[in-house]
């Protein structure tokens, strides 16, 4: 009787039931070739599919699935097989995109290593090596006859091996995809809830219906916001590619930006919208707009403050309980892997996941093939990440029938950063005249300011808005106001406490009560709030202007200022390079444009103005990421992905017991094996800071530890304020500037 190979088996299940391996190949190859269509790369996705697990063939492989302690290396047989059942040099070179693929498609993309690595070392030099198990069984199961290296072809670029290496990933994201969602159908009996949205036309034509109420506006803003939209709609034939919409702030980007996507999508066949913002503090007011026209169950907001079970009240709409769990569950399982039609995420998780090398961040990226990808606040993009960032949309665009839009006010100089698509197309009617008319504000130079001067001017107005540049002056300054009308928000506070904060400024504001706020650079970039004055340390033109844009945003008034001001402050004993930088840029463009430094020509000045003060091509990929994946003698995903950090690892998440529900989660923290779910709940309630000022917390005995790894921040009120946040000890650094 010949020998059976499975490939899973299942607890309490006979053997006659466990699944058999040339099953899960050949289906996981089905499905990759499936998956892999949108990106061009099918049959290379089948190769990889059907090769992933032949390692699985060998004897001691299945006395694993047997019972037996000792663990085994599946992945590596399928890497060192495929590069020898492709031998030519035309082969060699996409095979070797297949060892990467196979050989990582559990413990992630390797780095290449050198000819020096030992059998066996975490390189794929090492592992092409290394001595494996008899798997050549699999030559009796497997027809290998269907397989091959047939790729679309790539166009080609000066960085050819940075094109590689995205291949790669993209393969790679296929592969895995593919694998866990096969294994899945096995272990869970059958299919889980997933897909079954609305169609990108369904979701247009809804999205051009709920449109039409701005049809007639009745102010001249509205007038405004309309004009642009109709000329988003109407570009949206254009051929695809990259696009900029260069807005002034509360022109009304957000719709605009959704209406040309989604119609653009229809005219070339895309599959999904992708929209990326920098901050998780205004994540969630974009996709309330989506979600309220296009359907809570259409749209998936992807970040790390996400609460599931608002999730779980927003699709439940009064429906049968079945129904309602139903498309909950379906919303978890996109986020795995963004297969849904509209994406709502970050800088960090979107950019991240493409230089990730782990495959729960990789699952998603073939999903990026055939959709339109809108980053809002492009400005805010990580300068020193610059480079891989923008080659990476390249790549998107010029390979993998993607198109971009980038939405801002101030529109940094990205096309020196993808010199194969020189030509934006730029989204927004006549910019000059829209920037005249968006005027709502004017920039008045207030000099060097003490903290004195600068209370006694906010406490003499009724509403006004400060913003500075680091925690400790904000909270600082927050002290010297007027106690019954002051509000504070930086990132001291936990972001289900921020919210509740702006939930209170927002009321005020809108009733006309006192109401004087000072904040670091989270009350920037998005956060809709229409203050009649502001204040604003010196810092970026960039980040002046998005000031500025909090300050009369509705145009109710005839004229407003924000003051810009140098701080004499004890607070702040040295700024960080970057904002000394960026400070010494804007102070030059104030000189020069004094009479309207919010122009476009301001701005342009600006961005090019930072590139003389640092070499743009080495600043802008300050990690060497490129170094790692551009090298013709192979590739370093692995030290790539480590590198890659837009939020540099330096900091330690605490949990703050802001309520009730907060307690209960931290209880089961102690006694539940699986705590994932719990720590996703714990999202919201948690503060980031840097690793000296959690020692300084810890040991004055602020800190209680849940298994040793979960900081949790005993529960005083004299170690987190309800106005500003968490109480850093007296010895804190005083210059850190968190973004959200």
């Amino acid at each position: 009787m010949e020998k059976e190979y499975f490939a899973h088996s299942k607890d309490g299940l006979d053997k006659s039931e466990w699944q058999r391996l040339s099953d899960h190949l050949v289906n996981t190859a089905k499905l990759a070739f499936e998956l892999g269509r949108d990106a061009g790369i099918s049959d290379l996705a089948y190769t990889a599919g059907l090769l992933h697990d032949i390692g699985k063939y060998s004897q001691a492989f299945q006395r694993r699935l047997e019972g037996a302690p000792q663990r085994v290396d599946h992945a590596t047989a399928g890497a060192q097989e495929v590069l020898n059942l492709f031998q030519t040099n035309q082969q060699k070179t996409i095979a070797r995109l297949l060892a990467y693929t196979i050989s990582g498609h559990h413990g992630g993309l390797l780095d290449e290593g050198t000819s020096a690595d030992m059998a066996g070392e975490s390189t794929l030099q090492g592992r092409l090596k290394k001595k494996v198990q008899d798997f050549s069984a699999y030559r009796n199961e497997l027809d290998l006859s269907a397989i091959s290296l047939k790729i679309s072809p790539l166009k080609r670029t000066k960085n050819l091996g940075f094109s590689l290496a995205f291949l790669t990933r993209m393969l790679y994201s296929t592969l895995v995809d593919a694998d866990w969602l096969e294994t899945e159908t096995y272990m869970n009996d059958g299919k889980r809830p997933r897909g079954g949205y609305a169609d990108i036309e369904t979701l247009c034509a809804r999205f051009n219906q709920f449109l039409k109420r701005f049809d007639s506006p009745k102010n001249a803003i509205n007038q405004k916001r309309s004009e642009t939209l109709n000329a988003c709609l109407e570009k949206s034939n254009q051929p695809q590619g990259i696009f900029t919409l260069t807005i002034p702030t509360g022109g009304g980007k957000t719709l605009a930006s959704m209406a040309f996507a989604l119609n653009h999508a229809v005219r070339y066949g895309l599959k999904r919208i992708i929209y990326v913002i920098p901050f998780t503090s205004i994540i969630e007011q974009n996709a309330a707009v989506f979600e309220d026209c296009l359907g809570s169950e259409n749209v998936l907001q992807h970040h790390s403050n996400f609460d599931w079970e608002q999730v779980r009240e927003r699709v439940n709409d009064n429906s049968r309980d079945d129904e309602t769990n139903n498309a909950f569950l379906k919303l978890k399982l996109a986020a795995e892997n963004w297969d849904i039609p509209i994406v709502v995420t970050t800088n960090v998780q979107f950019f991240e996941s493409l230089f990730a090398r782990q495959k729960s961040r990789c699952r998603k990226l073939h999903n990026l093939a055939k959709t339109v990808i809108i980053f809002d606040e492009a400005q805010m993009i990580p300068r020193e990440y610059m480079k891989p960032c923008m080659l990476s949309v390249q790549e998107l665009v010029l390979n993998y029938w993607a198109s971009a839009v980038f939405c801002t006010a101030t529109q940094p100089l990205l096309n020196q950063f993808m010199p194969e698509i020189p030509d934006f197309v730029e989204l927004a009617p006549d910019l000059k005249e829209l920037y005249s008319f968006y005027k709502r504000v004017q920039i008045i130079q207030s000099g060097t300011l003490k903290d004195e001067e600068l209370l006694e001017r906010m406490n003499s107005l009724n509403q006004a808005l400060c913003i500075v540049n680091t925690r400790k002056h904000a909270k600082g300054l927050f002290e010297g106001l007027k106690e019954d009308s002051r509000f504070h928000l930086s990132t001291l506070m936990c972001a289900a406490h921020r919210r509740k904060t702006l939930l209170k400024i927002r009321e005020r504001l809108a009733n006309g009560e006192d109401c004087r706020v000072v904040s670091t650079q989270v009350m920037e970039a998005g956060i809709d709030v229409d203050f009649p004055v502001g204040f604003r340390a010196l810092a970026g033109l960039d980040s002046i202007i998005q000031a500025a844009g909090r300050v009369n945003r509705e145009g109710r008034q005839k004229s407003a200022n924000i003051f810009v001001f140098e701080p004499d402050t004890e607070f702040i004993k040295r700024e960080p390079t970057f904002i000394k930088q960026t400070s010494e840029a804007a102070r030059s463009i104030l000189r020069k444009y004094s009479e309207d430094p919010l122009s476009m020509e301001a701005i342009q000045d600006y961005f090019q103005l930072l590139d003389t003060l640092q070499d743009p091509q080495k600043s802008s990929d300050a990690k060497g990421i490129l170094d790692c994946l551009s090298r013709s003698g192979g590739f370093d995903f692995k030290t790539a992905s480590e590198a890659f950090k837009l939020i540099e690892n330096i900091t330690v998440a605490v949990i703050i017991r802001y309520n009730d529900e907060v307690t209960d989660l931290v209880k089961k923290l102690a006694y539940l094996p699986n705590t994932t779910e719990i720590r996703r709940k714990l999202q919201p309630y948690l503060v980031n800071i840097y690793e000296n000022e959690f020692e300084n917390l810890n040991s004055l005995g602020r800190i209680e530890m849940v298994s040793d790894a979960i900081a949790i921040l005993k529960d005083d009120p004299t170690f987190y304020s309800d106005q500003t946040g968490i109480i850093l000890p007296a010895r804190e650094s005083g210059s850190a500037i968190f973004f959200d």
